[in-house]
Formats: C-alpha cells, sequence, structure tokens
C-alpha cells in the first residue's frame, strides 16, 4: 500500500502538528499577568477602540 504523502509533505505535516500542539499547549498553561497591587484598573471609556459603523448603527437603536 502506497502512502498518500511523500516524505517531504508527512514531514511538514507533522511538523506542523507539532507547533500547533505547542501554541496550544503553552496558552492552556501560561498564567495571565496578575494586576499590580495598589494600582486602578482602566476605566472602561479610557479605551481608545473604534465601534464599527455596522455595530454603532445596532447599538443606537
Amino acid at each position: 500500500m502506497e502512502l498518500p504523502f511523500s516524505s517531504f509533505e508527512l514531514t511538514f505535516i507533522i511538523f506542523a502538528f507539532i507547533i500547533v500542539s505547542l501554541f496550544s499547549l503553552a496558552s492552556v498553561c501560561i498564567q495571565p499577568h496578575e494586576d499590580v497591587p495598589g494600582t486602578k484598573p482602566p476605566l472602561k471609556g479610557d479605551t481608545n477602540r473604534h465601534i464599527p459603523a455596522f455595530l454603532s448603527f445596532t447599538m443606537n437603536q
């Protein structure tokens, strides 16, 4: 029985799988930074986010 992929393709697929697995494991295991005690969290109104027009239209009605 012949393999559906060449040796080079299998190497790339396995390498990509290992990289994606490592990033997934890192995203689960790494803890977010804790806030420094004594500091205030930023207010929600202080963010400089742009709201797309289609979202602001539905939010204003």
